[in-house]
Order: structure tokens, then sequence, then C-alpha cells
């Protein structure tokens, strides 16, 4: 296997898809204001040459349509580009660094997966040191699955199976870092198994590297009313989005939390975007960066389809098949100023209005100056000569 070290322009925009979020992520103000410092993000806005608008008579139809164009049963495309676009061979190029540990401490609650968690997996070849929050009745199996790194230290809970979800763990979490006087603090879900960068209108997978850690933590420690900060999910991110940051959303999986928040995790539902919509409304600002993203695996549901086993499960993702429409109602009922129950995709959705809070400005730290030019944080753009065209 051979790897080279490429220009990173050489992997050109070209052709694009569209997600479908386009929507979802309108910008109040212009991102470069605080693009300072941070990883260079190029992109180019692809419009089409001719459109058409496609209707189906019959839902069947439709099915018919996306398997002769052998589209994923789980793509919520609304547009798609014909022909499809080029793309390089999968892990192709990819980018690299040198393995570095974070500045502040990375927590991974984690049930019943001490045989499959793979974010300490990704944390270990990234050389980022962290917690493994467990409860006492697994610790053992956690020791001898995955005890065994040198980066990963296990901490036990003063409890187990209390019935509600991670909430307990995250709020134990939370006093934990402050007892030990950390003024941020992370806490990643364990079943994410991938970072990657969006850049020149495509999305490579990052390795040996905690860049999008370190990058989010730099960010952080400018502002003195940053709530929370974190990474959006790679499908999310089409690749001809033009924009690497949303501000004053929800932030969830791979969050950097201020400790010093007066708030705290609560419910059994959604409690990502609860505790964010609450913060907003007090008036903090949240980050979410799409420049640097987060790959994880889908939870299994109640019945043990799907998705990775363990988890909330048991007690979140139950068997019953209206459980997305309990996550949405309990929203609903927390926050129904700015939360809708809709139906989309099939199935029962939450639908939040952010605008009330795009006037949540970031506000810098006293004796913070915007200067520096882009740092890459050591990530070099690699190909693999051995797979594509040499």
């Amino acid at each position: 296997m051979t790897f080279e070290v490429v220009d990173k322009d050489s992997v050109s925009g070209g052709n694009a898809y569209d997600s479908g979020q386009d929507g979802l992520f309108q910008m109040e103000r212009s991102w470069t204001d605080v693009w300072w410092g941070l990883p260079e993000f190029t992109a180019q806005e692809v419009k089409a040459a001719r459109e058409i608008l496609m209707r189906f008579a019959t839902e069947q139809d439709y099915q018919d349509f996306r398997k002769e164009l052998q589209l994923n049963n789980r793509s919520h495309q609304k547009k798609i580009w014909w022909p499809p676009p080029e793309r390089a061979a999968n892990g192709e190029y990819f980018w690299q660094g040198e393995p570095s540990d974070t500045k502040y401490p990375v927590y991974i609650p984690s049930k019943g997966r001490y045989d499959c968690a793979t974010t300490p997996k990704l944390l270990d070849q990234a050389g980022v040191h962290y917690f493994l929050v467990v409860e006492p009745t697994e610790t053992e199996l956690y020791k001898e699955h995955l005890g065994g790194s040198p980066f990963a230290t296990i901490l036990e809970l003063p409890f187990a199976d209390l019935g509600q979800g991670s909430i307990p763990a995250r709020n134990w979490i939370w006093d934990h870092a402050i007892q030990n006087d950390q003024p941020w603090h992370w806490i990643i879900d364990d079943n994410v198994h991938g970072l990657g960068r969006s850049h020149n209108n495509k999305r490579l997978m990052v390795y040996k590297s905690s860049a999008p850690l370190r990058m989010v933590e730099d960010f952080a420690d400018r502002y003195d009313n940053l709530a929370f900060a974190g990474l959006s999910e790679r499908g999310f991110m089409a690749d001809n989005m033009t924009v690497p940051v949303t501000f004053n959303t929800r932030v969830y999986s791979v969050t950097l939390i201020n400790s010093a928040l007066p708030h705290r995790w609560r419910g059994r539902y959604n409690e990502d975007t609860d505790l964010c919509l609450r913060a907003l409304k007090d008036g903090w600002a949240t980050v979410l960066f799409r420049n640097f993203l987060m790959d994880k695996h889908p939870t299994s549901r109640g019945d043990g389809s799907q998705g990775m086993k363990g988890g909330n499960t048991d007690n979140v993702y139950e068997q019953d098949s209206d459980h997305r429409l309990k996550f949405a109602e309990s929203l609903k009922e927390q926050h129904p100023d700015v939360v809708e129950i809709i139906w989309r995709w099939e199935r029962w959705h939450h639908s939040v209005d952010y605008s009330p809070f795009k006037r949540n400005e970031l506000r810098l730290k006293a004796g913070v100056t915007p200067t520096g030019n882009h740092d890459e944080y050591g990530l070099q753009l690699i190909r693999d000569t051995s797979k594509g065209n040499t």
C-alpha cells in the first residue's frame, strides 16, 4: 500500500448532490466573521443547468423509481443529480495528522456496549485520553474489553439501572468536571466510529488526529457566552453546502459543554435539544461545526432490529412503534413556543423553530482579538495510490 501527501486543492469540487437539507441551515450572519485562525474551508456553489419536477401517482411508483435509480432506502434526498457526480474511490483520499490529546476532559457514558463501543477505538487512534463512565454492574466487563487501552480511564457510577436513560450519568459527569475544576468538558456518545472533514466540496475521513476536537476547544475559549459547541453528523453536510458552521441550534453526540452553565440534563427523550433550547432562551449561544464532522452508528430499537445493541435500547428506544411520537410529544410539552410535531419521511418528528435565537450573538472575551491565518492543525491530505486510478 502506497501513500502520498497531495495538494489539498487537487481534490476539486465538480458536481455535487443536494441532500434536501438546504433550508435547514439558513444563516443570519456571515460565518467568515468568526473563521479566523481556523482550518481553511472553501466550497463552490453548484448550480444546475436544467431542472425537472417529478410527480408520482402512487407510493409504489415512487418506490419503483427509487429502486430503479438504486437510491438508498434511508435517504431523504429530494433532489438528485444526473448523471450521479463522479467520486474518488472509497478511502482513496483522506486527512491525516499526528495523534495528540485534547485540552479538556472527554467523557464517554456507556452501557451494554463493552464489546462493541466504537468511540474508544476512535479516540485511541487519535491519541485522546478519555473517561469511560459505566455502571457498577458492568465495570469488570468494560475493564476486560476496553480497560487495556493506555488512553482509557474507567469511572464507575454510584448507581445502576435507574431507568432514566443516560441523564443521571450525564449529570454525574458534569459534577465530576466541576469538582476537577474543568471549565469545559466533552460528552461523546459511545457509538461514534469516525471523524471527517468537509472542504473543497468533498467530505473525507480524518485519521490519527484529534484536530476536529481541538479546533472546537480553541474556538470555545474565545467567547464568554458560548454554552455548547460540537460536530455535525456527516449525513447533514452535503458536498455542495457552502457554509461550515451553524449558530444557535441543537448540538448533539459530540458536544463540548460549558461547565459553568446553570442548567442540567433532564427528562428522558431529546435531552440534547431540550438542554440547548433552555440555554438559548437564556441568551447563551451554541455553535455546530460542519467543516469537521462525525459518523455514528444508529442505536437498535427495542426489538433488537437495526443499529447497535446496548445503550438506551431497553429503557428509551422501546419496541413500541410510536416511540418517535413520544419523543416529539415530550419536547413539545417542554417547549410549546418553538416546537411542532410533524409527519415526515414516514415517521413522526419534532420541528424546532430556532429563529427566535438568531440574535444570540457570540461575545468575545476581553483581550481576545480576531487575528490569525488559517490553522490546519497538522492535517495533511493523503492519497492511497492503491485505490482508484493511479
